[in-house]
């Protein structure tokens, strides 16, 4: 009779609404001051767990691990306001094995873990928000570079020094443990780039070769997208068309990394939006589901009794 009893149980908590209905708890009904959060009686939780635990303790007569697993996250479900929400949505734990299995995390942890609509748009929000902010840096550093770096011999030849240095280090490396010899180029083309604008008029074509070929380094060197021709063409044409607005001139630098530091600030502002908006789209698109899935286990419910009726007679 034990194995019946527990299977049963098992049945009866994993149905749509389970939780609910085998601890014999009221669903929530709306908070007067937040009408998305549900107020329910947590004292009759706790009270009717209570005699429900005794009964299915592995350690009691027609008890079992599962059936006391399960009753433990039905009564950590209906008494935490987040999960409760999430649980009444479908009418079915999803995060049920993921959230029970896992030992490593606390369960502040867990259930301070961002829900699936909440992940994908802090996802893209973090991508979106670090390019745009390393994109600021560079731009900054271009233009610390080609306003003030090129135009004075005092920073121009302590430059050239450093980059001579850097390709001597390459050198050697590439000696000693392989590599590449190409990767001597990016220092000594962004040397040649320098000396291009260092010896010629900002308005020159000189000046926006050397411009350009800089750029290209610098994009080159900080980029991770494969090495290939096409990439390779791509950043040209995006470099040359930066150096045509750019020109070494101080305010066109500012106006772009002002540009770039708006969108970054409207990216923070926006993204919060779009994941309440997403969330809310899910929640309303789970809502249907779940109310299909109710009807389709009491539909199975109706049928299987009628079975049990008929067999009867």
């Amino acid at each position: 009779m034990a194995p019946y009893q527990s299977s049963e149980a098992i049945v009866r908590l994993l149905a749509p609404d389970g939780y609910y209905t085998y601890l014999n708890i009221p669903k929530g009904v709306p908070s007067k001051e937040n009408p998305d959060e549900t107020v329910i009686d947590e004292d009759l939780i706790k009270k009717n767990y209570r005699k429900l635990s005794l009964k299915h303790h592995p350690d009691k007569p027609g008890g079992d691990d599962e059936t006391f697993r399960v009753l433990n996250r039905a009564q950590k479900v209906l008494t935490n306001p987040k999960l409760r929400k999430q649980y009444d949505i479908l009418g079915i734990d999803l995060d049920d094995d993921e959230e029970e299995h896992e030992h490593n995390d606390t369960d502040e942890e867990k259930e301070s873990a961002p829900t699936t609509a909440q992940g994908i748009v802090q996802e893209i929000a973090g991508m979106v928000i670090a390019f745009l902010l390393q994109l600021t840096v560079r731009t900054m550093m271009m233009g610390s570079v080609s306003v003030f770096l090129v135009r004075y011999r005092w920073t121009m030849y302590p430059a050239l020094a450093f980059l001579a240095y850097i390709a001597f280090r390459i050198v050697q490396s590439i000696r000693q443990a392989g590599g590449s010899p190409t990767d001597v180029l990016s220092p000594l083309a962004i040397a040649a780039g320098l000396m291009l604008m260092h010896n010629s008029p900002r308005s020159s074509w000189v000046f926006f070769l050397g411009e350009s070929l800089v750029i290209f380094m610098f994009t080159y060197n900080s980029s991770s997208l494969p090495k290939n021709p096409l990439v390779y063409a791509g950043m040209a044409i995006v470099s040359m068309l930066a150096a045509l607005w750019f020109r070494g001139l101080f305010w066109n630098y500012v106006t772009v990394v002002v540009l770039e530091a708006i969108l970054a600030l409207l990216a923070a502002l926006a993204f919060p939006v779009m994941e309440l908006v997403l969330d809310a789209i899910l929640n309303e698109k789970l809502k249907k589901v779940g109310t299909k899935v109710r009807h389709h286990h009491a539909t199975l419910e109706k049928y299987y009794q009628s079975k049990m009726e008929n067999s009867k007679d």
